[in-house]
């Protein structure tokens, strides 16, 4: 078992609580919306190891990574790929459900730490284990008072230049398990614009639809059960963290 020093970064939609609607036809429309979502966080944060899918959540991690580069850099790619997603569904889906109706309530938030992680190999997966992982799940669960933002430990604040340090606002933290940390968390509410998107033709958006709407007839015939796995649909973060 390797012992490494990462930056350890989860992407978490937020919101999607509330977006969920208990029948079989919106949690179908709300698992599509939501897994396209993070199809393209995953996709903008190319170059980070994908460590584990969390239903509505991504866990990244970079061996020997550079917090500064990723706090600055990555994570806005990755919310410009969340807001262009986000648009093009809301532009091409030509659908009146209540999850459909209600894109603009997700959001996207982050937590980052760094430190020392254990990678331990079942078979042909490697999983992460070690304190500092459970800090960063841990940090999920805390008293940021903004929908939007990233909140980080003390080593990845430290990486920062000092204008993006003067962003950051500090929070001290109980978390279970682990104690009093200090933690710093930036809002991103006012800090990206979405991109602009090319405009699709009527064809493009009713071929779009069309997908949309086939890929989720396995979930509306009850062939596959909507949301399944889905962090906090009905049980809470703890659960997931204290088996991490």
């Amino acid at each position: 078992m390797a012992i490494r020093r990462a930056v350890l970064l989860i992407a978490d939609i937020g919101g999607y609580t509330n977006y969920m609607h208990w029948n079989r036809s919106h949690l179908a429309h709300a698992q599509q919306t939501v897994a396209g979502l993070l199809e393209a966080v995953i996709d903008a944060g190319k170059g980070l190891k994908l460590a584990k899918l969390e239903g509505d959540a991504a866990f990244f991690w970079e061996p020997e990574g550079n917090a500064k580069v990723l706090v600055c850099d990555r994570l806005s790619l990755m919310r410009q790929a969340f807001f262009a997603r986000r648009e093009r569904f809301k532009r091409d889906i030509f659908c009146e459900c209540a999850s459909c109706e209600q894109l603009d309530q997700l959001s996207l938030k982050f937590v980052v730490h760094q430190g020392e992680v254990a990678e331990q190999k079942v078979k042909r997966h490697a999983e992460l284990a070690g304190v500092d992982v459970i800090l960063v799940h841990r940090m999920l669960k805390n008293s940021v008072p903004v929908v939007e933002y990233v909140l980080m430990t003390d080593p990845v604040e430290a990486c920062l230049d000092e204008p993006m340090r003067e962003l950051c606002k500090p929070l001290i933290h109980n978390f279970e398990g682990i104690g009093e940390t200090s933690t710093h968390y930036i809002d991103l509410a006012t800090s990206d614009v979405p991109p602009a998107l090319p405009k699709r033709g009527r064809f493009g958006r009713l071929a779009a639809s069309a997908k949309f709407g086939l890929s989720s007839l396995p979930f509306k015939l009850g062939f596959k059960k909507p949301a399944e796995g889905f962090r906090n649909l009905d049980r809470g973060t703890d659960e997931i963290t204290s088996a991490t």
